[in-house]
């Protein structure tokens, strides 16, 4: 009996992984599809990637925290400088608690951003200044009120 459920145990993760990779594949797809309509047409692409991130973040299955914020691909990271505040906003968006910097910076990393912790931190207490953000505990950032309003008018 012990080896059967070890053998289910191995599937099991096996299964895990595939789902994964799978995954990462279909949003590489997403990002390239998404990344074609944005040259095209920007207004259009942000829609269809705020209704993927959307999409994503409320199926949750299987899809890591990281791997459903799409990142721009293609796009000189000069170009993308720019994109991280939209960014940081769409991460916390869904944290009522907020998040601290060092899980921001990870997510930021993992959707293909170069920043160091440094630019981070100016970045987010810049947002703080601008109200964009608020900090609820040492570290722990999170949508600000007139943000999350703004959010939901816009």
């Amino acid at each position: 009996m012990g080896a059967g459920f070890e053998q289910n145990a191995e599937f099991l993760a096996l299964a895990a992984r595939e789902a994964r990779d799978e995954t990462r594949r279909l949003l590489a797809r997403l990002e390239i599809v998404i990344a074609g309509l944005a040259a095209k047409d920007p207004a259009a692409g942000l829609d269809l990637r705020r209704s993927a991130v959307e999409f994503l973040a409320a199926a949750g299955d299987g899809v890591r925290r990281g791997e459903s914020f799409l990142s721009v691909v293609g796009r000189p990271q000069n170009e993308r400088a720019s994109e991280v505040e939209p960014m940081i906003v769409e991460m916390l968006e869904g944290e009522a608690g907020g998040l601290h910097v060092d899980a921001i910076f990870e997510l930021l990393i993992e959707t293909g951003f170069e920043i160091t912790k440094g630019n981070l931190s100016v970045k987010l207490h810049r947002m703080l200044k601008a109200g964009r953000l608020v900090s609820t505990a040492r570290g722990f950032y999170a949508l600000s009120t007139m943000e999350r309003a703004r959010r939901q008018a816009g």
